[in-house]
């Protein structure tokens, strides 16, 4: 499944960089977004979510909800990052991802505990 994940994350950044006019689609940014999170690659993560268009960002709200559960990452506030991915209805692009996030997640604090 990771195989999966990482060749959709190079598709996406291909997308991205081949996008007219330097602006991908909602749904590229949001797959990619997810993806960066779910590598746990947060400086990559953060600097897309800068790079997106604000007028994308204020229409499309599950950008802003997988902005939300980064930003639980990047605070390491674990019960927060469920809390945020259980808080959104995802679309079928975005919704394998996160729950692999989710279960990375669990995963991981089940050696913090």
């Amino acid at each position: 499944m990771e195989e999966n994940f990482d060749k959709l994350l190079e598709q996406c950044e291909a997308q991205e960089l081949e996008a007219p006019g330097g602006i991908a689609t909602p749904q590229v940014y949001a797959q990619l977004l997810a993806l960066y999170l779910l590598h746990n690659d947060m400086n990559n993560a953060r600097y897309l979510w800068k790079r997106i268009p604000q007028a994308i960002k204020s229409a499309n709200p599950e950008l802003t909800a997988i902005w939300a559960v980064g930003q639980r990452i990047w605070q390491r506030d674990f019960p927060g990052i469920y809390t945020a991915i259980a808080a959104y209805q995802w679309t079928e692009n975005i919704l394998p991802v996160m729950e692999a996030l989710r279960g990375f997640h669990t995963s991981c604090s089940d050696y913090i505990i």
